[in-house]
């Protein structure tokens, strides 16, 4: 289904006139050079012209189609009429620092000469026979000697590199009538027979190996496969490679030229949400489907630095040299972001789709695929198709159970990253499990449970680093309230704002230690440590063992607050009164970790309502900052 999807994409971007998908047989490439032929003489060095953007300080190598990649699972193989300077010229660098010199490549060399010699042996074309002239008589040798002596500029190492004949209208070898007859005729005698194709169910021509995937974070930078039979325990019945789940040639062209231009940095279809690399895609037109790729992607992660991080510089990462790979600029103009912004937004508030972005129909088919790395191939962490209507609904319904009073980041709706960075150690996601991100993502898309890790996470960080965080909060808040299956309209309510008549345990013991945490700050004014620092773990945890402390040391606080402010001692003593009102005579040993939730977000409520409606004295204790007053009396 996957696979048949991304085909049928890959369909309706090309007939509709998309001239940034290349056409089957070919690949898009960044090109370093072309070597002109044009003038050559045996026993010579050919004219080679730089090629792309060298103004600024990244080079930008000029992209553009040629003859499909060859896949390189091992060893030597070498590409039809372009390649790497290893294959072309037969020189390469002698090791990473560019000050290590180069070296002949005579393998590589070789291969690329045969495979000419090969596929272009009954050529008559004047262009095609002056290569075949030319690889007869270059040797690796005089290449490392030319670029010694100059003759061969540095930039072209490692760089890949095309040909070029005369001055007319189709200069590029690889562009010729006569050379793209040749490549046909090769790609046709190398297929793997013919078989019934699992995509189209059509009788064609079998790929042996499926196409390289890149982009895909923590996989190999050359590319995986999310098709492969490499090992004999993978065949039966006789089957070798990609005979064991037969897709022809077309087709495996189609959905690896597609998922790779839906993983380009710049492709505004990527996002990377912890370990899974994610796309979006759906069957509307171009325009149509460029604007769903925007909307989606920063709905749930800051593809275009939008929602919760500073705009990103990607670096491309298609295998070109080193030296050529130009930083992409994922920033949107500001008018883009700011429909984006104003789009999501509405979306959030309840408004339709389709009076949102009238190119968007709430019927129209909507797919996300999240693919992980596993060793040289690819997992599929989820797959999802769904209307884009239901979708955005699910999207608002996950905003909506995330919601709190008074609103998380101004109302603004927050994505799955700002989510996962949250729970992050170092404030950094590679250090969360890998799944989480995509377990989160599954939840979203399909309305169901979030994972509970993503709760035991916040409540760890919050444990570990004291910042109960409106977002931490309103993750175990989310969690909660799908796993207690209320219908949508108890979760538009449920768990959002102070509930007085919440007798929950932990919800209580949460909003008691808030209101004995600010009596301690305002007791003690420029406290350098709170017993938030010191005993909010304990006191979530096992509460039966913390609390009797902490009430006693509040009755220090009170007696000192009530020598100069006596009123503000009544206002404290009525409301600890009212917490308590509502708490068991014995208070549990251990808390589960779903009141330990609630614990949290009862802290959070009350520190929230001590904030906004609270006497000026009660709202002072809440935003004071902290002092270098010795701290030792906090518990006296």
């Amino acid at each position: 289904m996957i696979l048949q999807e991304l085909a049928a994409y890959y369909d309706r971007r090309i007939e509709g006139g998309d001239d940034t998908i290349p056409t089957e047989g070919t690949s898009e490439k960044a090109i370093g050079a072309a070597i002109d032929l044009t003038d050559w003489q045996p026993g010579g060095v050919p004219v080679i012209r730089l090629l792309g953007d060298r103004s600024g300080k990244k080079v930008k190598p000029l992209r553009m189609a040629v003859p499909a990649e060859i896949k390189r699972t091992s060893g030597v193989a070498a590409n039809f009429l372009w390649d790497k300077s290893a294959y072309v010229l037969g020189v390469k660098s002698a090791g990473k620092d560019p000050a290590a010199g180069v070296v002949a490549a005579d393998k590589e060399f070789e291969a690329f000469r045969q495979l000419h010699a090969d596929t272009l042996a009954e050529t008559e074309d004047a262009a095609l026979q002056a290569l075949l002239a030319f690889l007869g008589d270059w040797t690796p040798a005089r290449a490392v000697e030319a670029v010694a002596q100059g003759q061969i500029p540095t930039e072209v190492i490692d760089a890949n590199l095309i040909f070029t004949y005369g001055a007319g209208r189709v200069p590029m070898l690889h562009m010729r009538r006569a050379a793209r007859r040749a490549w046909d005729l090769r790609r046709a005698a190398v297929a793997g027979g013919v078989g019934r194709c699992l995509v189209t169910g059509e009788l064609a021509p079998v790929a042996k190996l499926h196409p390289s995937i890149k982009g895909v974070r923590g996989a190999q930078s050359s590319g995986a496969s999310l098709v492969s039979f490499n090992l004999d325990a993978f065949t039966s019945y006789g089957k070798s490679q990609g005979g064991n789940a037969p897709v022809s040639e077309s087709a495996a062209f189609a959905y690896g030229t597609i998922l790779n231009h839906l993983l380009a940095p710049e492709s505004g279809h990527r996002v990377q949400i912890g370990d899974a690399t994610t796309v979006f895609w759906t069957d509307a037109a171009k325009e149509a489907d460029d604007v769903a790729g925007r909307l989606l992607t920063n709905a749930v992660a800051p593809a275009y630095g939008l929602m919760d991080e500073p705009a990103a510089e990607v670096e491309a990462t298609d295998g070109d040299t080193p030296a050529a790979k130009p930083k992409i600029d994922l920033r949107m103009s500001d008018a883009e972001a700011q429909r984006v912004r104003t789009a999501l937004t509405a979306i959030a508030q309840g408004r339709a789709i389709e009076d949102v972005e009238p190119e968007l129909l709430p019927d129209t088919r909507l797919y996300v695929l999240g693919l992980a790395p596993n060793a040289s191939r690819l997992a599929v962490r989820f797959w999802h198709q769904d209307s884009l209507g239901r979708f955005v609904d699910r999207l608002r319904q996950h905003w909506r159970d995330l919601r709190l009073e008074p609103g998380i980041d101004g109302g603004r709706p927050v994505s799955v990253y700002a989510l996962l960075r949250a729970l992050s150690p170092q404030d950094k996601v590679d250090n969360l499990p890998p799944k989480l991100g995509g377990d989160i993502m599954r939840a979203v898309l399909s309305g169901g449970p979030y994972p509970a890790n993503m709760a035991a996470l916040a409540l760890m960080r919050m444990r570990a680093d004291g910042n109960i965080s409106a977002l931490r909060v309103a993750m175990i808040k989310a969690w909660l309230v799908r796993a207690m299956m209320l219908s949508p309209e108890e979760r538009e309510t449920r768990l959002v704002s102070l509930d007085l008549e919440d007798k929950n345990v932990g919800y209580r013991l949460g909003r008691l230690f808030a209101v004995l945490e600010n009596l301690q700050r305002k007791a003690l004014p420029g406290l350098n440590a709170t017993i938030r620092d010191r005993y909010y773990g304990a006191a979530s945890a096992t509460p039966a063992s913390i609390f009797p402390v902490l009430i006693r040391s509040s009755t220090h606080h009170a007696a000192r607050l009530r020598k100069n402010s006596g009123g503000l001692a009544i206002w404290y003593d009525r409301t600890i009164a009212e917490v308590i009102d509502g708490l068991p005579s014995h208070l549990p040993a251990h808390l589960t970790m779903d009141d330990q939730g609630r614990f949290a977000i009862g802290y959070f409520h009350q520190r929230q309502t001590q904030m906004h409606t609270a006497p000026d004295p009660v709202k002072a204790a809440e935003t004071a900052e902290p002092s270098e007053i010795d701290d030792d009396d906090q518990l006296d």
